[in-house]
């Protein structure tokens, strides 16, 4: 027994060790091991063990601390599987982001009854472990494909002028103007070939002319408004999330911006409507 003991602490100590490194492979073994806890445990207990205690969920327009709503649950027969497909992390190793697809089904012995794409935002916190701060999902119907290998972006240190957080949501404001404006030119210099979108309905769009003509389809009446977010302490990824008003219908978006080449882009973006 005492043996046992010993290995079962020497296989956790090592799982921990692997989503406890500040970089891009500790960032995705901490989504990874989130997957793989949630999955073998409930979402219930996933969530609580790998979110940070002011992590946000949403809900109709609504940020949630995600803590606090999953506390309040009860732990159901439902499973949550997923996956990153994508994964970037700023050049400080504090601040990362990840997508990926998932699937939902109501009991282990059932059959999958939903799909979509989630995105977290992680940071690592003061013991140094990472921890999920936002969270925001998609749906669709069509079948994704496998992930085959995880699409990684490390942003490399540079000297760039300091930026603070309002600068960010005023680029972030600007690029909705655009969307709303139909300004095709302003979008596709804002992205580029390695950006992502996810959008409730649809499987990922990936690359900048794709990413723009979708875009540039979205109804005028759409309005996109920043609530808040962060930025890495190297001053070189950030984060929005705002509101998504679709006339009386309230949701949420998820925009994340990285400092490439001394240029800001927008890498990823999340929209629910």
């Amino acid at each position: 027994m005492k043996k046992h003991l010993v290995l079962l602490s020497a296989t956790t100590l090592l799982a921990a060790s692997a989503y406890s490194q500040k970089t891009i492979k500790g960032l995705i073994g901490a989504e990874r091991a989130f997957a793989s806890f949630t999955e073998s445990h409930t979402i219930r207990e996933g969530f609580l063990q790998f979110l940070d205690s002011t992590g946000l969920i949403f809900s109709r327009g609504n940020a949630i601390n995600a803590f606090e709503a999953f506390g309040k649950q009860k732990a159901g027969p439902a499973v949550l599987s997923w996956e990153p497909a994508f994964a970037i992390i700023s050049a400080s190793g504090e601040l990362g982001v990840t997508t990926g697809p998932f699937t939902v089904k109501a009991s282990v012995a059932d059959t999958v009854s939903g799909r979509g794409n989630f995105s977290s935002v992680w940071k690592v916190n003061g013991a140094g472990d990472w921890k999920n701060m936002v969270d925001l999902g998609v749906n669709y119907t069509k079948k994704a494909g496998a992930v085959q290998q995880v699409q990684e972006i490390v942003l490399a240190k540079q000297v760039i002028p300091r930026i603070s957080f309002s600068e960010i949501m005023e680029m972030d404001n600007k690029f909705n103007q655009a969307i709303k404006e139909k300004s095709g030119n302003i979008l596709l210099t804002q992205l580029s070939a390695d950006s992502w979108l996810n959008a409730e309905g649809e499987t990922p769009v990936i690359g900048t002319n794709l990413i723009t003509n979708f875009l540039l389809h979205i109804p005028e009446a759409i309005a996109f408004t920043p609530n808040a977010g962060g930025i890495s302490s190297s001053g070189d990824l950030a984060y929005v999330y705002g509101t998504v008003q679709n006339g009386t219908k309230k949701e949420n978006y998820l925009r994340v911006w990285a400092n490439r080449n001394k240029k800001w882009r927008v890498v990823l973006q999340t929209i629910k409507w």
